[in-house]
């Protein structure tokens, strides 16, 4: 007894003189690492001090606006089919402004080029405060998330030289990171990964994970197998850019809600893909292709093909013999190296997009820039069908009956990624979005601040499949028990989300196709900026529902081009064997407790509403935007005004974009 009150005393005495504060759970100290992508690193030209590599968009911008004159002499000519003259201008742009970083044939650098920051010291985010370089810190808003939990010691951006190739790039991922726990003393680090970071990151796991140095690893949109964007140029295939498709890109990059697409019927695009296709041929394939990087980006069902038709053996040998190694080795055996590092401890996130062709134009599912079968290791149909409706799982590296990793849509079939247990899809995410989606941002933060994410099973807030919620994509579409993009005899509504976070969104009807089921609103429904309604569903025979279906909505977003929109979803119906079998999709919504009932909002809001809008029981459509001023140009000839205008726009608009989006990495 007297043990007891002496060990009770001392106990009480203790917690006397300790602050509580020294009993609280201190803040994750682990090393985060950031691997960025192509425009990130800063390189110099070491003879003579001179920033040779950084993009800066403006001086591209002021080059081309110093040639408009000469670009405009060319329109008779491109409208006639003839390309040369204006080729040969944008190729002496683009020769101006690649000569200081262009290599030789063997991909060595041409001139002495360095990367501006060569120390794991003096790629701290503070030190480069310190040294007034903010500008060379990579994704600012994932460092101003992390900064506050580990502090701006503990967050590292490496710089190296981006045209290096695969192998090399992992050797030197290995070295800066031993720097990193030299200088903070911790057993291990984080990665994060974008784009063509995203392709280091997982070459460093392939060749260096086995040695535990990384506890957490997310890859975003990562360029793994490559991409078709570089892939056609170097086959010489045909280009068929979509400019209303690159405007939508610029939309999300810029974050508004307002749109551009109609600067598509102002400005003649139909002989730009021409004048491209050539510039690649007679330019851009000779400017790139001795930098050993590029061919790390060619996928490997086509490389043995490019490789011949433009790179000659005994002048590009060394380029030839490091890029084998990283695609006959690597590529070909990447679901090993990285379950080899999953096994030393890493875990590991990919987050892979889809929904979008890719930007060459030749059908493959993508995030716009990066092909999701590269960027996953997952079989994808064409871009524009999905599987057979007796489609069965064709990869090996998941075998686990119990595991569904075909998408909603039924274009995906993960059993076949590197590690199909730890991909997850985002279904319309445009290329180095994430910063833009608060779902994927969300996810970010959960994964690296908590261990609620293992694999795709484990947090079913974030299923293997799920679509973007950016808000510039105004809304969102699940039901209301069963996991996004499916669907079962458990559900009971139809949970519509307006993601915009100013604007209302009214809902005109919604079609269903495919399955033997109607939902038809009986007043035009309102949804306030950033809340959810819902459809009470009716019975709706889901045992004869056994394919895909697709729910469109129509609705308009009261921006203030008040205008008419719709957007599609598709839906996977689980029978009650398979709702038995794959348990793990049968999930409440977590945004339950968010839902409205779908009518007027109680509140007014300082929106304007139309006068006209339908009180009866079937909603009329309302009119499309009028385009009656909007001058057609079908079947006639076009001007020289709207060829003038192409570059201009497409120049401003996208150095508009790059100034608002240093936070995010381009390929």
């Amino acid at each position: 007894m007297k043990r007891f009150l002496s060990i009770l005393l001392a106990v009480l005495l203790l917690f006397s003189i300790v602050p509580l504060s020294a009993f609280a759970a201190e803040k994750d100290q682990t090393p985060l690492v950031i691997l960025q992508g192509y425009s990130g690193p800063r390189l110099d030209n070491a003879d003579t001090g001179e920033q040779v590599w950084g993009l800066d968009f403006s001086k591209v911008k002021d080059r081309i606006v110093a040639a408009l004159p000469d670009i405009a002499g060319t329109a008779g000519d491109v409208f006639q089919g003839n390309t040369t003259q204006l080729v040969d201008i944008l190729g002496g742009v683009l020769q101006e402004t690649m000569e200081p970083i262009l290599c030789n044939p063997d991909g060595t650098s041409k001139y002495n080029v360095v990367p501006h920051i060569t120390s794991a010291a003096h790629s701290r985010v503070s030190t480069l405060r310190a040294n007034g370089e903010e500008n060379l810190i990579a994704e600012t808003h994932l460092v101003e998330i992390m900064e506050k939990e580990r502090g701006a010691d503990n967050i590292f951006v490496f710089h190296y030289d981006w045209r290096k190739g695969q192998v090399a790039y992992a050797k030197a991922i290995d070295e800066f990171i031993q720097e990193v726990k030299s200088l903070t003393g911790a057993k291990q680090v984080d990665i994060f990964g974008l784009s063509h970071g995203g392709q280091c990151g997982a070459s460093y796991l392939y060749y260096f994970g086995w040695k535990g140095d990384a506890r957490k690893v997310i890859l975003d949109a990562p360029a793994i197998g490559g991409t078709t964007m570089v892939g056609d140029p170097l086959l010489g295939n045909p280009l068929n850019l979509d400019y209303a498709k690159i405007l939508k890109f610029v939309e999300l990059g810029l974050g508004t809600e307002e749109e551009f697409e109609w600067l598509i019927k102002y400005i003649g695009f139909n002989n730009l893909n021409a004048v491209l296709s050539d510039l690649c041929e007679r330019y851009i394939i000779d400017i790139v292709k001795n930098i050993p990087s590029i061919w790390d980006f060619c996928p490997l069902a086509v490389y043995d093909e490019a490789k011949v038709k433009r790179l000659d053996p005994i002048e590009n040998a060394e380029i030839i013999a490091a890029s084998d190694a990283f695609h006959y080795d690597a590529l070909r055996n990447m679901h090993k190296g990285l379950e080899r590092a999953q096994k030393a401890g890493t875990n590991v996130a990919i987050l892979t997009n889809y929904g979008h062709e890719n930007v060459t134009g030749s059908n493959k599912n993508s995030d716009y820039i990066i092909d999701t079968t590269t960027s996953s290791g997952a079989f994808c149909a064409p871009f524009d069908s999905c599987f057979a409706e007796n489609y069965t799982a064709k990869g090996t590296n998941c075998n686990d009956k119990t595991h569904l990793h075909i998408s909603p849509e039924r274009n995906i079939d993960a059993t076949a990624a590197y590690l199909p247990d730890n991909t997850w899809f985002i279904n319309g995410q445009f290329h180095g979005m994430y910063i833009f989606d608060p779902y994927t941002e969300d996810f970010v933060k959960t994964f690296f601040f908590t261990d609620a994410i293992q694999n795709v099973f484990s947090d079913k807030k974030f299923p293997q499949f799920n679509s973007a919620q950016n808000p510039v994509d105004s809304i969102y579409l699940r039901f209301d028990s069963t996991s996004p993009g499916y669907h079962s005899a458990a559900d009971t509504k139809l949970l519509i989300r307006n993601l915009s976070k100013e604007y209302e969104i009214s809902v005109w009807y919604i079609q269903v196709g495919g399955a033997k089921f109607e939902l038809k609103p009986t007043v035009k429904k309102r949804i306030a900026a950033g809340e959810t309604g819902y459809i009470t569903l009716p019975e709706h025979l889901l045992a004869d529902c056994t394919n895909p279906f697709d729910i469109t909505v129509v609705y308009t977003l009261y921006n203030n081009q008040a205008q008419l929109k719709s957007k599609t979803f598709t839906f996977t119906p689980l029978s009650a064997a398979d709702a038995a079998q794959y348990s793990y999709l049968i999930t409440a919504a977590p945004i339950s407790a968010e839902i409205t009932d779908l009518g007027r909002p109680e509140k007014a809001t300082n929106t304007e509403k139309p006068t006209d809008e339908p009180t009866t029981a079937e909603p009329t459509e309302p009119a499309p935007p009028a385009d009656k001023d909007i001058p057609k140009t079908e079947g006639q000839k076009p001007s020289a005004l709207p060829f003038m205008l192409a570059p201009i726009t497409l120049v401003g608009v996208f150095t508009v974009y790059a100034q608002k989006r240093k936070r995010a990495e381009e390929i």
